[in-house]
């Protein structure tokens, strides 16, 4: 039975602006912060579930978008409590379904303004990809989000994004906006985050933990998430507002393209969820839980 390791996480990111008129006090202050992350450019050839209480830099910001959707699909592809699998010589619990083909996209999530779907894809380059469709319509204005995330060796996970404002440009596949984000750990919790836009490469290297605090409006409760890196996977580490751990996932990418989710829970339980998109549309999971 796998278990996962402790980590240590420590602090994130902020970026610098010219400030030569900042007082000398702030100015330190913002020196301090800014050792986490370095950003680097050069010429090259979504689905918001958790939306951050703060601000977010710009190479964050594409960060957390991708572990939210890789959490989403692990979500999606795994029910709480799992039905219909078999019990190894371990005791652990494995169930292995497909969801449905592209033919009959499965909804996940529907009402009046906003509805998702999932699907599977064979990339160009033949990466298995999880698609996630999304129709929204913010301020009464259509617009189609489309998500193709998928795994690469060495442990990277790849996400393009293309942003649609009419069903004739999502027909003919004309996007308003579009990114691809390529993401993978280090050791020393080192976050390597690429994003491809505009026909400019940025990267942005995250040498401390991105953190985020979210508040729940509805009941007051306080989520904290601290992102790093570690032996070529990104772990996010999820506590309470009282410190205490929720969960510990770790995500990496394999060579065919599948996303593997590893979680530990607060009772000691554990769920290993791994994605995959087919060619006929259909994504396959192979999830994997014990004690």
């Amino acid at each position: 039975m796998r278990r996962p390791s402790l980590f240590t996480p420590n602090n994130k990111r902020l970026s610098l602006a010219a400030a030569s008129f900042v007082p000398l006090g702030l100015l330190a202050l913002l020196v301090l912060r800014l050792g986490g992350c370095t950003e680097n450019s050069s010429t090259g050839s979504g689905v918001d579930r958790n939306p951050s209480s703060q601000v977010q830099p710009a190479g964050e910001e594409f960060l957390i978008s991708v572990l939210d959707e890789v959490d989403a699909i692990s979500n999606i592809a795994s029910p709480p409590a799992p039905t219909g699998g078999r019990e190894n010589s371990d005791g652990e619990i494995e169930l292995r379904t497909i969801l449905p083909s592209a033919d009959h996209k499965l909804q996940i999530s529907a009402s009046a303004l906003d509805t998702t779907f999932i699907y599977g894809e064979i990339t160009s380059d033949g990466y298995g990809a999880v698609v996630t469709e999304r129709h929204q319509y913010p301020k009464g204005l259509l617009l189609i989000t489309v998500r193709k995330t998928h795994g690469k060796s060495p442990g990277k996970v790849v996400s393009q994004t293309r942003k649609y404002v009419s069903f004739a440009d999502f027909r003919t596949d004309r996007a308003q906006q579009s990114n691809v984000t390529e993401v993978y750990g280090l050791s020393r919790d080192t976050i390597v985050t690429h994003v491809l836009r505009n026909g400019i490469l940025e990267t942005y290297t995250f040498r401390l933990p991105v953190v985020t605090r979210i508040v729940n409006p509805s009941d007051g409760s306080v989520r904290v998430t601290s992102r790093f890196g570690s032996a070529g996977a990104v772990v996010s580490e999820v506590r309470d507002g009282a410190g205490l751990r929720v969960q510990l996932r770790r995500n990496t990418g394999l060579t065919d393209g599948s996303i593997v989710s590893y979680t530990q829970f607060a009772d000691s339980s554990w769920r290993n969820v791994r994605t995959v998109g087919r060619a006929d549309g259909s994504v396959f999971r192979d999830v994997t839980s014990g004690r």
